[in-house]
C-alpha cells in the first residue's frame, strides 16, 4: 500500500538519498519529489502533486538560512513542513517552529528514530522541537532588528554587501548602513568579528 509523496529538499544528492532510504525502510511505498535550492522547492510547493509532507534543509542555496521558509510555507500551508538543519541556535530554532505549518525540526546530527518520531508527529499535526537550554543568556541577535539579523546571517556565509543587496532586493548602500549598524550594536570593527560574534552555530 501506498505511503503517499513526500518532499525531500536538500543540496547534497547523498543527504537526500539517506533520508529516502530511510523512509523507505519504515514506510514502504513511499514515492518522492526532490529538490536541491529554493527555487526547485518553490516549483514543487506550486504543484506538490498530492505530497503529504516536505522534509527540508535550512541552509540549501536560496533558503538564507532558513529565512525563507516563512514565504514558501505559504505557498502550500496544508504540507505539514519538517526542518531539517545543521544550525541549531536557540534563535534558529523558535524562530522556525513559529512558523504555522513547521511541525518539527530535526537537527541533522540526528539519529533515524528522531526523523522518524518527526515524520508521525508532523502528520498527526503534532509540533516536535529539540529541547532548548532552560537559562540560556539572550543571545545577541536580539538586540539586532529582523532585517539585520538578515544580513548578519548572510555576512556570516560571506556574501558581499552587492550580492545582499541582490538577495534581499535592496540598495548597496542600504545594506552598508544596515552593515555600520550591526558593527555599531554588537561593538564590532569588521564583517569576520560580526560573523562570529558569540558564535554558538556548529
Amino acid at each position: 500500500m501506498s505511503e503517499g509523496t513526500f518532499i525531500v529538499a536538500d543540496d547534497h544528492p547523498l543527504v537526500r538519498d539517506g533520508l529516502k532510504l530511510m523512509i523507505q525502510q519504515r514506510r514502504p511505498g513511499t514515492r518522492f519529489l526532490e529538490a536541491g535550492d529554493a527555487q526547485s522547492l518553490a516549483h514543487l510547493l506550486k504543484s506538490p502533486q498530492g505530497a503529504r509532507l516536505a522534509l527540508v534543509d535550512l541552509n540549501m542555496p536560496g533558503m538564507e538560512r532558513g529565512a525563507k521558509l516563512h514565504e514558501l510555507s505559504h505557498m502550500a500551508p496544508g504540507i505539514p513542513i519538517i526542518a531539517v538543519s545543521a544550525m541549531t541556535s536557540p534563535d534558529i530554532v523558535r524562530r522556525t517552529i513559529d512558523i504555522p505549518s513547521v511541525r518539527a525540526f530535526v537537527p541533522k546530527s540526528s539519529g533515524a528514530e528522531q526523523v522518524l518520531l518527526a515524520i508521525n508527529t508532523a502528520l498527526r499535526g503534532g509540533k516536535l522541537a529539540p529541547e532548548l537550554p532552560a537559562n540560556r543568556p539572550a543571545s545577541e541577535d536580539a538586540q539586532l532588528s529582523p532585517r539585520m539579523q538578515e544580513i548578519r546571517a548572510l555576512i556570516r556565509q560571506g556574501h558581499s554587501n552587492k550580492r545582499i543587496a541582490s538577495i534581499l532586493h535592496l540598495s548597496e548602500g542600504t545594506v552598508k548602513n544596515y552593515v555600520s549598524e550591526i558593527f555599531r550594536v554588537l561593538n564590532v570593527t569588521n564583517r569576520t568579528q560580526a560573523a562570529q560574534y558569540g558564535d554558538d552555530l556548529p
